[in-house]
């Protein structure tokens, strides 16, 4: 095996990297379109099986 030693991070210091690949700017409103989309389904299913408001 090698003898690489990964740094292991420094928490909260190094917790801004994680949007150097997470970046709001780019993923937020796709996220919530995805978001819209699985829950417009969701109750379409419901509402087709009937279980809707009575």
């Amino acid at each position: 095996m090698s003898d690489v030693q990964i740094a292991k991070p420094k928490n909260p210091e190094d917790d801004w990297k994680v949007w150097l690949v997470l970046n709001p700017a780019t993923w937020l409103m796709p996220i919530f379109f995805l978001l819209l989309i699985i829950a417009l389904a969701l109750h379409a299913v419901v509402f087709q099986m009937g279980f809707g408001w009575a």
